[in-house]
């Protein structure tokens, strides 16, 4: 609007510069309303000289109210509103001509302006609302059909509980987030099943093997109260029960370490170990076993010592749990060699039998927790099923690995393969 008002004066400015210097007032007069009588579209317009003279006026009978004096600051439009309620812009400048000043003043209808704006804001109104709650209905029904997979998530989650841990939850194939989350939950689920199946066995099979000793130890108490005992009998029944009472505690010995090592707590301290030592040292205590049991124990010889970086106290738990296990499973005459070899920069520590061997069957499952290969001729397995479990968690703390070779009927040999350490802090006992 104001560049529409701003050409009219423009206009005008060039129509006066354009007339003779020599009309005289009235002449002006006629011309003006000649040339801005067909150009009236809808604005007003007012001309007046320097000697205050009106030179044009342009009424208009819808708004018939004269145009407001000129203003001191010109150049602005200025809003005003006429006796009929008709709201005007009004803008007024001085212009020069044949060296006269004249004063043009025009105004402009914003009527129809107002009357859009009335009109937009109406329908603003109107509007916002309608969008407003447009966008919360589809909101609301994208959020309802986005979340559904995390609702179906939640109903499945909660109804797993310790009596049926393989429920999983719904796995979503739309390769999103939600898609990954599923599959999460369900691995983890797959972790929580084979831990909570692990500690469920681990309670039956403990209670199983302390419920075994713990019977023979009141059956032979029992009986040896009912009557009257020689001393001969009575130590007979004593040495029983210290035998299933050694048993108890190797047993729990057993539970207590395995389950420190699950909880993260049994870390070993390692330090140089001279395993040539320690097997010279397993031997002579094996000695009187292999003896009375008629097997012969030997060893391979030694040029120098052979270094490892270990923990000695876990070192001989591990050599007791295999000789242990080569002595039950012997048979009387037969032989038990332990071997220590360095090549490289690997230490092997071997442990071979002629015993009874292992069916080929078991050797993936020896290292389980309570399992236990079946024996030849249907006789009942011996042990407890944990010495191997716990051998096999001792040499994982030494960054040990173990390799097992057994033929039925022909024995058995346990290697342990360990990183060789090269300076030793102390020299060795041998």
């Amino acid at each position: 609007m104001h560049h529409e008002l701003d050409e009219r004066v423009d206009d005008v400015k060039s129509f006066l510069s354009k007339q003779t210097s020599g009309l005289n007032l009235q002449e002006l007069r006629d011309e003006l309303l000649q040339e801005y009588r067909q150009k009236d579209e809808g604005k007003w317009l007012q001309v007046i000289d320097d000697e205050g003279n009106c030179l044009y006026f342009s009424s208009r009978d819808s708004v018939a109210d004269p145009i407001p004096s000129f203003p001191l600051e010109s150049g602005k439009p200025i809003p005003f509103h006429s006796r009929k309620k008709h709201s005007l812009r009004f803008y007024s400048s001085q212009v020069q001509a044949h060296g006269h000043r004249y004063f043009v003043s025009t105004a402009m209808s914003a009527s129809r302006s107002e009357e859009i704006l009335r009109g937009f804001r109406i329908d603003l109104w109107l509007m916002v609302p309608a969008v407003l709650l447009s966008a919360m209905t589809a909101g609301y029904l994208l959020s309802r059909k986005a979340l559904s997979p995390v609702a179906s998530i939640v109903t499945e989650a909660r109804r797993i509980n310790d009596l049926n841990l393989s429920i999983r939850v719904p796995v979503i194939h739309t390769r999103d987030e939600l898609a990954e989350l599923s599959e999460t939950l369900n691995q983890m689920l797959d972790r929580i099943e084979t831990a909570f199946r692990s500690t469920r066995s681990l309670t039956a099979n403990a209670s199983h093997e302390l419920r075994t000793p713990l019977s023979l130890i009141r059956t032979r108490v029992d009986i040896a109260l009912c009557f009257p005992r020689s001393a001969e009998q009575y130590r007979t029944t004593l040495e029983d029960v210290q035998l299933e009472m050694v048993r108890m505690t190797s047993l729990v010995e057993n539970l207590l370490s395995l389950a420190r090592a699950d909880a993260g707590t049994a870390q070993v301290e390692l330090q140089p170990v001279a395993m040539t030592a320690l097997v010279a040292q397993m031997v002579q205590e094996w000695l009187p076993t292999a003896e009375r049991l008629s097997l012969n124990l030997k060893m391979n010889e030694f040029a120098s010592p052979i270094w490892v970086l270990g923990n000695e106290d876990s070192l001989q738990r591990l050599l007791r749990i295999l000789l242990d296990n080569a002595c039950r499973h012997t048979p009387s005459g037969g032989w038990i060699t332990l071997r220590v070899e360095q090549s490289g920069e690997l230490v092997t520590l071997a442990i071979e039998d002629s015993g009874i061997g292992i069916a080929e069957q078991d050797l993936p499952h020896i290292f389980e927790r309570f399992y236990r290969a079946q024996k030849p001729l249907h006789r009942q397995p011996s042990g407890s099923g944990l010495g191997l479990s716990l051998a096999k968690w001792i040499a994982d703390q030494h960054m040990a690995s173990v390799a097992v070779n057994s033929n039925p009927g022909e024995g058995s040999c346990f290697r342990f393969i360990f990183p060789v350490f090269v300076s030793p802090t102390a020299p060795t006992k041998f």
